[in-house]
């Protein structure tokens, strides 16, 4: 790899978070971003990249290391509908639901499209027990969207536990 190539960084680091090899996906955008700091993709992706190494290893500084990423991101590009989708994720793993609510509904309002979007407003939602709003919006996201099992399980838990609260 020519070591003076943000784009090649780039794709490799790519290449390495969609094997899950977090830590060198890491490496890679870091190194991509050395090169080009004025590339809010590698910032995203980069901040995917701790979010998983904070899921795989219950690893909240990695978590705090993926929401930089995503505002460093949003610096570069406000309107960028992913990284809200991506920092409300990271929000909603800490337990800031409001945070994460927030991002969630800009990203939706950025991208009517991002089922991940919805399905993670409809969690919070259902969470607050409010169980409509959630509905709603988890049949919003298997409508965009339906080949999420996990999702069409949440639906089918939040409607039991709405008729359990009637």
């Amino acid at each position: 790899m020519n070591q003076n190539n943000a784009p090649e960084y780039k794709n490799s680091g790519n290449q390495n978070l969609n094997k899950s090899n977090f830590d060198q996906a890491v490496a890679d955008f870091t190194q991509a971003i050395k090169l080009n700091p004025n590339d809010a993709e590698v910032y995203y992706s980069r901040s995917s990249a701790y979010y998983g190494i904070g899921v795989m290893r219950n690893d909240s500084s990695s978590i705090d290391r993926a929401i930089d990423d995503c505002n460093s991101a949003l610096k570069l590009n406000p309107d960028f509908a992913a990284v809200y989708t991506g920092r409300g994720g990271a929000y909603l793993s800490k337990g800031e639901f409001d945070r994460a609510l927030e991002d969630f509904n800009r990203a939706i309002q950025l991208d009517p499209e991002d089922f991940t979007a919805y399905s993670g407003r409809g969690g919070i939602y259902i969470l607050k027990d409010e169980y409509e709003r959630g509905i709603k919006d988890m049949e919003t996201s298997l409508r965009l969207n339906p080949d999420q099992p996990d999702i069409r399980n949440h639906l089918e838990m939040a409607r039991r536990m709405q008729k359990m609260q009637k």
